[in-house]
């Protein structure tokens, strides 16, 4: 996928910006301006700015060139096109869960090209960017420099009113990024430029050039209509549960990891041998019975069974914890279950094969 740019005569004209070159100012000029877009960047309002102008800058930009001294600043924001990005954190944690490892996200950071004297060159700001390991490096400063820095596993680009595909994509593949997702919402705009529609979509850098993919290569086995559906929801579908404990799964498997590698979930399976006892023998002791000592164990046990499959995304139905209490299956059997399962018939199957 070439990048693709203008020459200076045919350009528009632009208004000269003239104010102070703060976050708040610049967003004041950008929501009145009137102006022509730079067909390469439709959605965006250009601002002229110098490499020293840009450095003081505290604001985002869709993408700045000192060689052009020009910034393009996103005209329309708004929660439609910042909640994909805002809500990508959420359905990555429970993804890590299920791995066992954490996953960690940057948001909006500042991807910079410097010079030789460490001065910056172009510079662009994705909606989301995602690190499979920070373990081994994460992100310091306001910025990462291109070259220097491990690029993220993967960037989010929004395009509500935006389309990266004119130009910024084509920067995203002269820089080296390994994949690229580019997510239209549901939810309609009347500045959407035309060809833009709703969905998502998977750029993986194959030959230095992008190829579009139905299924994500750094996060194995995600595929893109599924996380289409999980970034438009309101909350997390058990549809979408199962997608995300499927995929922490796939990831686990290759790292030889699973969700009892996760110090949350493995701090309950571990309090669980705790908990029953204490809450056994305090229930036993007001009852008088041996009976009340092991009815105690039994429901702490259960209690303990359902915060790990809560915590861990896997929707219950309503009878769950009767039926659980009426099972007879050993404490072993039921953890290991309720760590293992993908979704709630999984976990019922495991516990009547006794795996």
């Amino acid at each position: 996928m070439a990048e693709v740019q203008l020459s200076p005569s045919e350009r528009p004209g632009y208004a000269v910006y003239s104010g102070p070159f703060e976050r708040d100012a610049v967003l004041d000029y950008v929501m009145g301006y009137d102006g022509p877009e730079d067909p390469d960047f439709p959605g965006c309002v250009p601002i002229p700015m110098t490499a020293e102008q840009f450095q003081d800058y505290d604001g985002g930009v869709e993408y700045w060139s000192r060689e052009q001294a020009m910034a393009w600043v996103l005209r329309e924001g708004g929660p439609d096109h910042e909640n994909p990005g805002g809500h990508l954190p959420a359905l990555l944690t429970r993804i890590a869960l299920e791995r066992g490892s954490p996953i960690r996200c940057w948001g909006a950071l500042r991807m910079v090209v410097v010079d030789g004297a460490g001065w910056p060159r172009e510079a662009m700001h994705p909606d989301q960017s995602v690190y499979l390991r920070p373990e081994v490096w994460t992100p310091s400063g306001r910025e990462t420099v291109i070259g220097r820095d491990p690029r993220p596993d993967v960037v989010l680009e929004v395009d509500h009113t935006t389309d990266v595909r004119r130009r910024k994509l084509g920067i995203y593949r002269r820089w080296g990024f390994s994949e690229v997702w580019v997510e239209t919402p549901d939810a309609p705009s009347p500045s959407r430029p035309p060809g833009v529609v709703p969905g998502l979509s998977i750029y993986v850098l194959e030959d230095d050039d992008y190829r579009r993919k139905p299924v994500s290569a750094a996060l194995p086995g995600w595929k893109a209509h599924e996380m289409h559906l999980a970034l438009n929801e309101p909350s997390s579908s058990a549809q979408t549960i199962g997608h995300l404990v499927r995929v922490g799964r796939k990831l686990g498997d290759l790292d030889g990891t699973g969700p009892i590698n996760d110090t949350q979930i493995a701090g309950y399976v571990r309090r669980a041998h705790g908990v029953d006892q204490r809450t056994g023998f305090a229930r036993g002791r007001e009852q008088g019975l041996a009976e009340g000592l092991a009815a105690g164990r039994r429901q702490a046990l259960v209690c303990t069974t359902v915060e790990v499959l809560r915590v861990r995304g896997i929707a219950l139905s309503e009878d769950a914890e009767r039926r659980l209490a009426a099972t007879t299956v050993t404490r072993e059997v039921l953890l290991a279950a309720a760590t293992d399962c993908l979704t709630e018939a999984d976990f019922w199957a495991r516990l009547a094969s006794g795996d």
